[in-house]
């Protein structure tokens, strides 16, 4: 959990959590060779040396082809995510302002004075 109270410890690992059914964690983790005993922990600090250990390899030059690799997989997975959406202000400046800087496209705007009618 991320820390919200100032006596409250917190690491950066928090903004790292994945939902445990997915078992990805886990999955990365023993493709490098560490598993935990059935029903314990991983080792302590493994996932954090973990990260330590692909910073250190993805920042050396034999891992050009590597990195582009996982640039490229992590591209595709950042364009299938969905968008937040524009909120349509009561405002009809604040609509204008919203097209003309591309968050609401003029068709959106259109459908959405459609289904006003």
């Amino acid at each position: 959990m991320v820390a919200t109270k100032s006596n409250q410890k917190s690491t950066a690992m928090d903004y790292l959590s994945a939902p445990r059914s997915e078992g990805l964690v886990v999955a990365l983790l023993s493709l490098l060779g560490f598993t935990a005993p059935k029903g314990g922990r991983l080792p302590v600090g493994v996932k954090y040396d973990s990260l330590i250990a692909m910073r250190d390899v993805f920042s050396s030059e034999d891992a050009s082809e590597v990195l582009n690799m996982v640039q490229a997989r992590l591209s595709e997975l950042q364009a299938s995510r969905k968008t937040a959406t524009a909120r349509i202000s009561a405002s009809p400046k604040s609509i204008m302002d919203a097209v003309k800087s591309g968050k609401l496209s003029l068709d959106e705007l259109k459908t959405a004075i459609a289904e006003l009618d």
